[in-house]
């Protein structure tokens, strides 16, 4: 009985070492101070407050504030007469565009530990996007110029693209851009212009149908990144669009399920599920009263799968009352609610 009891006991004990092993084995090790949670572009309070990076942690009701100044002593994104503006994430590095001077800067996504910066710009920057391995490019008030990664040194202005230039997304054989003259459809190999698509005010946002989405005043943009074929579906609803500043565009799409969001007007987040134009015909999510969109006023957490709305209490985005409101974008019901103050400015978010 006591020599079983004791076999009983040493398959019990190398059970429970191979289940603590096999734990072990699973717990997933942090990227980084910034890899649970997402960062919000602070575009600064002019001659007040120069922009910066706030981080939402997953796990905490509060955001932190000024965090990229804190990694990077000395080298700040912005001053108090520039406007940080725009942010992506692409092979690990998080890009940054200061519109009114630059700089284009580079840093680890997960430690925001700077790794490159251009403070030549040629011409107010709006937006970046990876290319391949090496190179990006950046569109600027006078068109769009290629990026070395390495260095963020720019090339010659690319032919053919002239006016401003703010969005931009690569699909395919094509990068397309939002230009004061259409939407412009580049050849990725030499960025030659193969085709304009037409006026819009907002783009871009990839399905997961694999179309590209863009907007006019009051109807999306549906094209195909093959064939350049462009359909168009009537809302019956104003596409949010603000002439007078530059944001990035108020468009996003999920990674989950074949779902586009549009924000209409300075309150409503509208939903296009691929195929079903009538999903267009009311609002999916409304904001509380008295809140009101800033920025580009939406963001997609693939992670989550939800939807972050950027929001202000003043429709001109001068109160000092901001709240976060996280939806989910399978269901639109409420997830979170995270108020905080100060005149911050919120661009919009990036998430890994």
């Amino acid at each position: 009985m006591q020599r079983k009891l004791h076999a009983l006991l040493l398959a019990f004990t190398v059970f429970f070492l191979a289940s603590c092993s096999k734990d072990d084995d699973n717990t997933v090790a942090s990227k980084g101070a910034y890899d649970n949670g997402y960062f919000i572009v602070n575009e600064g309070n002019f001659q007040v407050k120069a922009g910066d990076l706030s981080f939402h942690n997953y796990n905490a009701d509060t955001l932190s504030q000024d965090n990229y100044i804190a990694v990077n002593t000395g080298s700040p994104l912005a001053t108090t007469t520039t406007t940080l503006e725009y942010g992506t994430i692409y092979n690990g590095k998080l890009y940054l565009v200061t519109n009114f001077g630059g700089p284009l800067v580079a840093a680890d996504e997960y430690s925001l530990k700077e790794s490159a910066r251009n403070s030549s710009l040629p011409a107010n920057g709006h937006a970046f996007i990876g290319i391949d391995n090496t190179s990006g490019l950046l569109s600027t008030d006078k068109g769009i110029y290629p990026v070395t990664l390495s260095s963020l040194a720019l090339g010659t202005k690319i032919s053919g693209v002239t006016g401003s230039v703010g969005d931009m997304l690569k699909s395919g054989n094509y990068v397309f851009a939002l230009s004061d003259n259409g939407i412009l459809a580049l050849k990725a190999g030499d960025y030659s212009v193969a085709k304009n698509l037409g006026t819009a005010i907002a783009g871009f946002a990839q399905g997961k149908d694999g179309y590209v989405y863009a907007a006019q005043t009051n109807a999306l943009l549906k094209i195909d990144p093959a064939t350049l074929k462009v359909d168009t579906i009537t809302t019956t609803f104003n596409v949010r669009y603000n002439q007078y500043v530059f944001n990035s565009s108020s468009i996003v799409a999920s990674t989950q399920e074949n779902a586009v969001y549009v924000l209409g007007d300075d309150q409503k987040v509208y939903r296009y599920v691929s195929g079903n134009n009538s999903s267009l015909g009311s609002a999916y999510i409304t904001l509380p009263a008295n809140h009101y969109f800033y920025g580009k006023g939406i963001g997609y957490d693939g992670a989550k799968n939800s939807l972050v709305l950027i929001t202000n209490a003043s429709v001109w985005g001068n109160d000092a009352n901001n709240t976060l409101y996280t939806y989910s974008a399978a269901d639109a019901s409420l997830k979170n609610t995270l108020n905080y103050t100060g005149f911050l400015y919120p661009a919009m978010v990036v998430f890994h």
